[in-house]
């Protein structure tokens, strides 16, 4: 009973299938594998573009040798984009057998620009190859094939018609059932039935139901007469011109053909087309839409875009076509549109052959597309393209930003270098240039419309992180240009000693600034010790450059009269190397004002070792980094840092807190004193830290409060 359905359904399709019509030339996309001209380092492996006609041509649509846009396991063009399995065979010499790799990928059909790439191992993903390309409905919106079904071995079991998803980076597979007839090619027809060219050398079509036996009903149509099918690949597409498919083949023979294959359930045939261009193995063939009507206009020719300076107003010049599409003469005037960015901007009527030059305004500032087309009582022609910039360039990323930072009044500073050129290589006039400033993460905006390469403001964030600035320039009110990123640095409230560091995993990192001065790439970075659980500070050094890095601790409290030492054990990794490291201080980023604690220790030994100075006496009170400075020789060592550890050895000397002017009581002169130094009319130093009556490193408001508080006795 089912089957007798299906042989309903089948003769109702087959009647509203499309009768024969011809065309000036069909076109199809297809991957191409292997081809007679290429040699071994010349393989050429790509998307092509099939041309049929009185002379055939096969063109290449990107440059250079790309594998993967020619999938082995099968493909679909859906939506713009190519969607695909390849597969790559390799002899694993553990196992003793064949294994695959499988490569999920994307690419988008208008550029030929790769936009996904997932490598997928093991034998769940064999199981995503199809034997014989993938099929997509386009009445269902489904993409259908017969999949290879592996055991652990790699070896074939059977083969399952199934539907695969490509919504997912890793696509899933809904089985239907099992084939139990090998098919060299598989396509839908406009009706969605599945028909498939068995490598038996008949014509099927193929069931998207199975039975209760699991098995899915192969319906054979016809003997194509065909008997000679290698396992080489093969691909069929339906062209909706005609009603027919076409089927590219490799013969026994090594050659390579294209048929015409007319489906009919009481005349099926398959005819021969030609001997593919440079004997040409293909995969994945796409049948596509002609471009025009035959007796439409051919594309217009010799397209041209002048836009001066930074007007948005310019001329697009071409001329018109003299043949239809199918080649014949032109007569009669033509109508041409002129449309940017798919807004219609000109149109107007031309003889053909006529030069036409039309003046248009661009709607949109930046990259622009030209599309323009022509028009008679038969049809529109061909779209012709040209791309071009209009209007202001875009600029260039900022270059050279440095931050620092000031804990005294809680601000940061940033400056940079203006970019002098723009993507397009015009020179910027620095004048109509302005900045936004982002604070990341977050991509929060902290300052717009800044005018100068410079920017100065309050940054007083709640939790000590690291944190870094986005610059994003803007040209002339109206191109927004490429970010620049500062330095990340850790910025907050600071921790007060003591404070040790032993890099047990990469988050240890987190509250460390790293400056890269040279900006050569080679830097700090964590790294795992070898043969442990724990970790360590690392600097490997560029073959060219001296070392100009940095490694800053958190911010660090300290206070004035007190006393602190810094200890750390660093080696250098490799024996007879030479490694150079510098231990400093100071306030803010700016290194260049560190004092220095240690300077140029010289790692020669490959054992780690102790360095550390108990002397650090502050001249103020406030927030201070202790850097570690790589000053190591282009090419020679890998300096290690494995621990360092701030202390305190002897706190400051005891004074009545509140008592700023040192005269053994607290009362309304100290708090004078403190008002006049936030004012700016006298200055915190002359009170050995006394002014800093909150602790925190800084005279602020904050201090005022405290001493309130201890004037009420609280």
């Amino acid at each position: 009973m089912k089957q007798n359905k299906f042989l309903a359904l089948l003769v109702t399709a087959l009647m509203l299938l499309p009768l024969c019509a011809s065309a000036a030339s069909t076109r199809l996309l297809c991957g191409v594998v292997k081809a007679d001209s290429w040699t071994m380092n010349n393989n050429q492996e790509g998307i092509y573009m099939l041309e049929i006609g009185d002379n055939a041509t096969l063109t290449k649509l990107t440059e250079g040798q790309d594998v993967l846009q020619a999938p082995l396991g099968g493909a679909v063009y859906v939506d713009g984009k190519m969607e695909g399995i390849h597969f790559k065979q390799e002899y694993d010499p553990f196992e003793g057998a064949n294994t695959y790799t499988i490569y999920r990928v994307r690419y988008d059909m208008e550029t030929w620009t790769r936009t996904l790439l997932k490598p997928l191992s093991g034998v769940v993903y064999g199981n995503l190859i199809s034997s014989c390309g993938l099929a997509h409905d386009a009445v269902t919106g489904v993409n259908v094939g017969i999949f290879y079904n592996f055991n652990m071995s790699f070896e074939v079991i059977n083969r399952k018609l199934a539907v695969i998803d490509f919504s997912t980076d890793i696509p899933t597979r809904s089985i239907i059932g099992i084939v139990d007839t090998p098919m060299a090619a598989i396509a839908f027809d406009a009706n969605g039935l599945l028909w498939g060219v068995g490598q038996d050398g008949y014509l099927y079509v193929i069931d998207l139901v199975a039975e209760e036996s699991g098995y899915v009903t192969i319906y054979p149509v016809a003997d194509l007469g065909i008997s000679n099918i290698s396992t080489y690949p093969s691909s069929m597409t339906y062209d909706a011109t005609t009603g027919h498919f076409l089927w590219s083949v490799v013969l026994s023979t090594g050659k390579s053909y294209l048929y015409e294959i007319t489906p009919s359930l009481t005349a099926a045939s398959a005819t021969q087309l030609m001997q593919l261009p440079d004997n040409a193995y293909l995969v994945n063939m796409q049948w596509l839409e002609p471009e025009a009507e035959d007796n439409a206009p051919a594309a217009v020719t010799d397209l041209t875009a002048n836009f001066e300076g930074e007007s948005l107003t310019g001329t697009v010049t071409f001329t018109a076509p003299t043949t239809t599409y199918d080649g014949q003469t032109l007569t009669g005037d033509l109508t041409y549109t002129v449309a940017i960015d798919g807004e219609t901007v000109a149109t107007g009527t031309a003889a053909p052959g006529q030069e036409v030059n039309a003046t248009v305004t661009s709607p949109n500032n930046g990259d622009i597309a030209i599309v323009v087309t022509v028009a008679n009582a038969a049809g529109t022609s061909p779209e012709a393209k040209v791309e071009t910039y209009v209007g202001p360039d875009t600029p260039l990323a900022p270059t050279n930003i440095v931050l620092d930072y000031n804990y005294d009044n809680k601000q940061l500073s940033l400056t940079w270098d203006a970019p002098t050129q723009g993507t397009h290589g015009t020179t910027l006039d620095d004048t109509r240039l302005t900045y936004d400033i982002y604070t990341l993460p977050g991509d929060e905006l902290l300052a717009g419309g800044v005018t100068e390469t410079g920017f100065t403001g309050d940054f007083d964030p709640d939790v000590l992180a690291g944190y870094s600035f986005k610059i994003v320039p803007t040209y002339a009110d109206m191109t927004v240009g490429e970010a620049g990123e500062s330095p990340r640095a850790v910025i907050g409230p600071a921790l007060n000693p003591p404070y040790t560091q032993n890099f047990a995993n990469a988050s240890s990192f987190d509250l460390l600034t790293v400056l890269d001065l040279n900006g050569d790439g080679n830097t700090w970075k964590w790294e795992s010790t070898f043969g442990s659980n724990t970790g360590r500070a690392s600097y490997f050094p560029s073959s060219e450059n001296r070392a100009d890095d940095w490694l800053l601790s958190p911010p660090i409290n300290l206070k004035k009269g007190a006393v602190y030492s810094i200890t750390l054990d660093a080696n250098t990794a490799l024996a007879n190397n030479v490694d150079y490291l510098d231990v400093a201080y100071g306030q803010g980023m700016n290194t260049a004002n560190y004092e220095m604690l240690i300077k140029h220790i010289i790692l020669n030994e490959p054992l780690k070792a102790e360095y550390s100075n108990n002397e650090i006496t502050p001249s103020a009170t406030g927030v201070y980094y202790f850097g570690f400075h790589a000053d190591s020789y282009p090419g020679v060592g890998w300096l290690l840092l494995h621990n360092f550890s701030i202390k305190m050895l002897q706190d400051a000397p005891d004074y009545l807190r509140g008592d700023v002017d040192g005269n053994g009581e607290v009362n309304g002169t100290d708090l004078n004193i403190l008002i006049n130094i936030i004012l700016g009319n006298d200055n915190a130093d002359n009170y050995d830290g006394r002014a800093n009556v909150d602790g925190q490193g800084n005279v602020d408001g904050s201090d005022i409060n405290a001493l309130i508080n201890i004037l009420l006795g609280k």
